[in-house]
């Protein structure tokens, strides 16, 4: 069971990654070297699958209280 810290902790990361994501998705639109567009497609794809984990102990957590 998380406490209610612990779930504003997770808000506040979901938050961050959100940004992290849509800041990445910024730079693969905006790059012209293929690599480096790559990179940052899969730099906001792991930021992607980090939101959802995250977001379900979010779900799991609120669900508990």
């Amino acid at each position: 069971m998380l406490s209610s810290k612990e779930l504003l902790h997770l808000e506040d990361f979901l938050g961050m990654e959100q940004t992290c994501v849509k800041t990445m998705s910024f730079f693969a639109n905006s790059v012209q070297d293929s690599q480096c567009k790559q990179l940052f497609q899969q730099l906001s794809q792991k930021g992607q699958q980090h939101m959802q984990t995250m977001s379900k102990h979010l779900n799991a957590g609120q669900s508990l209280q």
